[in-house]
């Protein structure tokens, strides 16, 4: 019985692994939010504030002239998130309403699943 189990275990695995890859956020997930709440500050045309792009997946990976804004795979740890949660000041947006729930956590799950780019491309 107990062999039974061990081979449906390693069997279901795999399946497991695409199903969250699939459903993974990818850059044009993040993309979309960062076009409606963030880029009339974070974007090329603006004059990213800070140094921080939000509108290109490479500047966005380069950071602010502060540094690195994402910590892969540890989004508690990324100063964006703190950010955006408001565990640092400025919480972002700026002179705005706050990102829904939903929109920090779908961000968060990006960072967790690797900051992909797009599907099967995860930033190195």
């Amino acid at each position: 019985m107990k062999s039974a189990l061990a081979v449906i275990a390693l069997v279901s695995a795999p399946l497991t692994t695409v199903a969250e890859e699939i459903a993974a956020p990818v850059w044009g997930d993040v993309s979309a939010i960062f076009q409606e709440r963030c880029v009339m500050c974070h974007s090329a045309v603006s004059g990213a504030t800070k140094g921080l792009r939000l509108d290109d997946y490479a500047a966005l990976m380069r950071g602010s002239a502060q540094g690195v804004v994402l910590k892969k795979g540890d989004p508690k740890a990324s100063i964006l998130i703190r950010r955006l949660r408001g565990e640092i000041a400025p919480r972002m947006p700026f002179l705005s309403r706050a990102l829904s729930e939903d929109q920090i956590a779908l961000i968060e799950r990006w960072i967790e699943m690797g900051m992909p780019e797009s599907r099967g491309r995860v930033f190195p």
